[in-house]
């Protein structure tokens, strides 16, 4: 009896441990049918003009939506502290006559001049979740992150009357600091769900001022504690001016988009 008293109470602090809701250590791969709005004007190097505030998928004809394949990590190393690490990236290109001249950096772009664009994103995130409250049926945390936005731009353009061909390219690593909320409840024995918000007010980071939001829905349906199957509406806005020696100008971008994943968890 003196025995089955003592497996019961060392069983009762691993089984607070093994929340569904509060894996250890998860695995998190997704698919992402994103939209894209992007505006942004890149300014001459060579004089104190701005350069033209461009719509890249109205103006240039890039993707206004495209696939993503999102990737991150999440690590609890104890009770109520969590890190976590997402990546994605969104390569996109289009071909597009404009119909209005363009100055993008060093180049000006005529009016019915045949543009090719170029545009690579790279996104990764580091955040640390304080859970404010961790029960077996729901949580709510406060969140502190980092993230970088790595932007490689090109724009080539070619004329029917004219043999030349020119390119200007630019690019910049953006960084975002983020602060929010998140939280988790079972709706059911094998129904999770989840959601996140975190936002930057407008600030100065080094050379960049701006604002970012970033929000995320989660409902994931988990047949094992270790398998958990689901789908997600994501959203990141980022409102940024450049001013670095060597790159001046403003981006406005929103990425929005359903998402289908598959977690694992231990």
């Amino acid at each position: 009896m003196r025995s089955a008293l003592f497996l019961l109470v060392l069983a009762t602090p691993l089984a607070a441990q093994d929340n569904v809701l509060f894996p250890r250590f998860s695995l998190v791969g997704g698919s992402s049918a994103s939209d894209f709005e992007t505006n942004a004007r890149i300014d001459p190097e060579t004089s104190a003009e701005e350069g033209t505030l461009v719509s890249f998928e109205n103006d240039l004809g890039l993707d206004d939506s495209s696939q993503l394949e999102r990737f991150s990590v999440q690590w609890r190393p104890f009770a109520r502290h969590e890190l976590a690490a997402t990546y994605f990236s969104a390569p996109r290109s289009g071909r597009e006559q404009i119909d209005r001249e363009i100055v993008f950096r060093n180049e000006t772009y005529r009016a019915q001049a045949l543009v090719t664009t170029q545009w690579d994103l790279d996104y990764a995130s580091l955040t640390y979740t304080y859970w404010l409250r961790r029960g077996e049926r729901d949580g709510f945390g406060l969140t502190l992150g980092a993230a970088t936005l790595a932007l490689d731009a090109s724009v080539t353009a070619e004329r029917e009357d004219e043999s030349l061909t020119v390119t200007q390219e630019a690019n910049t690593d953006v960084p975002v600091a983020l602060v929010g909320l998140q939280g988790r409840v079972a709706l059911t024995q094998h129904v999770l769900g989840e959601a996140s918000v975190a936002t930057l007010p407008r600030v100065t980071i080094e050379d960049y001022t701006g604002s970012a939001l970033t929000a995320s829905a989660r409902i994931e349906y988990r047949p094992v504690r270790w398998l958990g199957i689901g789908a997600a509406y994501n959203y990141f806005r980022l409102d940024v001016d450049v001013e670095q020696l060597d790159l001046r100008g403003a981006l406005d971008m929103t990425i929005r988009g359903p998402e289908a994943f598959v977690r694992l968890a231990f």
